[in-house]
């Protein structure tokens, strides 16, 4: 901070904002108050500087390529993850993003605590202001009459006073001393003694006058600055900045990971109708199974033995299916919470069956040095190591001065008439320091501390990045892995099904035993079954990819922005706030508009059951009826 602008704060860049001192003859009298002078603008000089160190950005050394057998079939280049989920051409799947990006609170709550940390910076920057406050009082005083103030103000006593007093005391101690002598015969000198001591203990009349009571009326102005010398203040708003940067850092973070289980859930939606289906044709063809051993056992061809293996056969594949149909229900009404709705909401729009997606034919997944500026999680991790590292600066500023510029102004007077007159102006100004020269080392402690919190910090960021690097190949081992997998069982239930088909023709024409049927239809609903998983399994792991590498958000996109610009009611309209005393509506009502969208047809949820009276919500001001 320059000295221009220091001067121009407290009353313009013409005057100094010291009185000047009187011409003296010797000069050596005014040495100290120019001294002072000259201190507070060498300290001016020095605001622009800030103690402690500076923070620097840690560089980590990462491999140009990932590792071989990771990448072994996908595809080197940049990736482009900002919309990853567009490659799974699914017009639903992009729609169901973009509802739970708009409604999802958990979303909404991370943008929530953007704007508590931009509050919070707000704070900490307003400590490099001056603070003004007003004062007003009413006193009505009376000092004590045989205290300090009423003796000074009535002075010494009379000599007339004092020889009265001196006579009167005379006179009481020799009659004291007479009837001392007539109760103590022979004692006369203990008993002159002993009444003079007993006349001393007497106190005096005091001749004191009674003070006056007394008016006082006081209102004013009281201004106080501290000037950022040594920069404790402007380390602590960098340290605020930081952490308002890490704050929207995890808000994206959240968002990644919205992103990828709101394609996950959709995935196991899918996944669990194939599932489904692929169970119910088995549970037709083991029913067709067991009319024809049923049949064949009623004509004689074959025992009891084989329908009852039948029966238990068709009733095993049936107990599978409310396990499956359950979990597709709790997947649906888990998409319905992700998108910031009743559980139900989507119901219509996901029983609709339709093909698990399928991952593209090329997948890219970048450098691992990408990872640095995608993934959320790391710059935030970074950012919090640069909101610990100005603290360093702070605890180092606690061990120079504090220079401060204050002043008051106001109105003083005993009488309410002339309160307001000019002779009733009280003011003071001029420069203040303080320094805390020892502290039992607690400030020196506190520095070491924040420095063993920044290396923690550190440490936490090298962590995050050793973790991002594992995530990220971990995920693409799983996504190839899974996609050899599902190639093999893909060839494995197309020989199930031919097996199953001659198993059930030989058994018909009496070729052979039941049990060759047994087998071959078992080992299909179990590879059927598989083959379904692994096909959604292969879609998750590719978005487990996609998640890892830190996509699904854009520096230009900020979903439910308009929670972060909707402003308090007490930084908007400041007056207004304070004239209603804070009695504002809750912050949660009046949402932005189109947080409220009436669901479409194909959102709502199905009719409750009967006998249940359906509940309707009444929005705040509607009129009813």
């Amino acid at each position: 901070m320059s000295v221009s602008l220091a001067v121009a704060r407290v009353g313009g860049p013409a005057r100094l904002p010291f009185p000047h001192a009187p011409k003296s003859q010797g000069g050596g009298r005014n040495m100290p108050h120019w001294l002072g002078v000259g201190s507070l603008a060498l300290a001016l000089l020095l605001s622009g500087c800030a103690v402690g160190p500076n923070y620097r950005a840690p560089q980590i050394e990462l491999s140009r390529e990932w590792h071989q057998s990771t990448t072994d079939g996908l595809a080197a280049g940049e990736a482009n993850v900002e919309a990853w989920w567009q490659v799974f051409d699914d017009a639903l799947l992009s729609d169901l993003i973009r509802r739970a990006a708009d409604n999802n609170r958990d979303l909404r709550l991370a943008i929530l605590r953007v704007r508590e940390a931009r509050a919070m910076r707000g704070i900490a920057a307003g400590e490099l202001l001056p603070t003004l406050s007003g004062r007003g009082s009413y006193q009505r005083s009376k000092a004590s009459a045989n205290g300090p103030l009423g003796s000074a103000a009535a002075g010494s006593t009379s000599p007339g006073a004092r020889f009265a007093d001196s006579v009167t005391r005379g006179l009481a101690g020799s009659a004291l001393n007479q009837g001392l002598s007539s109760a103590l015969p022979g004692a006369t000198g203990v008993s002159n003694t002993l009444a003079n001591s007993l006349i001393g203990l007497v106190p005096g009349r005091s001749t004191l006058p009674q003070t006056d009571e007394q008016d006082l009326f006081a209102a004013g102005f009281d201004a106080s600055w501290e000037i950022d010398v040594f920069g404790g203040i402007r380390r602590n708003v960098e340290s605020a900045d930081a952490a308002l940067l890490a704050t929207v850092e995890e808000y994206r973070s959240v968002l990644v990971s919205l992103l990828a289980e709101v394609a996950t859930t959709f995935v196991d939606v899918r996944r669990l109708q194939a599932q489904v289906d692929a169970t119910v044709r088995n549970i037709g063809l083991q029913r067709q199974t067991l009319s024809l051993t049923q049949s064949r056992f009623d004509l004689g061809l074959t025992s009891e033995l084989d329908v009852r293996q039948a029966e238990t056969n068709l009733a095993t594949t049936e107990a599978e299916l409310p396990v499956l149909q359950t979990a597709l229900a709790l997947a649906i009404y888990r998409m319905g919470v992700l998108i910031g709705q009743e559980p139900a909401a989507v119901w219509n729009e996901l029983t609709a069956e339709r093909a698990i997606p399928r991952p593209p034919a090329e997948v890219l997944v970048g450098a691992p040095i990408e990872l640095l500026r995608r993934r959320p999680d790391i710059r935030a991790a970074e950012r919090r190591l640069a909101a610990q590292f100005a603290q360093i600066g702070v605890a180092t500023a606690d061990l120079y001065p504090r220079f401060t510029l204050s002043g008051t102004f106001a109105f003083e007077a005993t009488d309410f008439n002339h309160w307001f007159d000019g002779r009733s102006i009280a003011y003071g100004f001029g420069p203040a320091v303080r320094w805390n020269i020892f502290d039992g080392l607690r400030n020196l402690n506190r520095i070491a501390a924040e420095e063993a919190a920044a290396q923690q910090a550190y440490v936490a960021y090298e962590q995050t990045v050793l973790l991002a690097l594992e995530e990220v190949e971990g995920a693409m081992v799983r996504y190839k892995r899974e996609q050899d997998r599902d190639e093999a069982l893909a060839r494995a239930v197309e020989a199930a099904r031919r097996s199953t088909q001659v198993a059930e023709r030989r058994y018909r024409d009496g070729l052979t035993d039941f049990q060759r049927v047994l087998d071959a239809q078992r080992s299909l609903v179990v590879l059927e079954d598989a083959l379904a998983q692994s096909r959604g399994q292969v879609v998750v792991n590719l978005v487990a990819v996609y998640k890892a590498l830190g996509g699904g958000w854009s520096p230009e996109a900020m979903p439910q922005a308009e929670y972060l610009d909707r402003p308090s009611g007490a930084l908007s309209n400041p007056v207004g706030y304070f004239f209603s005393g804070g009695r504002e509506s809750p912050p949660w009502e009046g949402a932005p508009e189109g947080d409220r969208e009436e669901p479409s047809d194909a959102e709502k949820p199905d009719a409750p059951p009967a006998g249940v009276e359906p509940t309707t919500e009444k929005e705040p001001g509607s009129n009813p009826g």
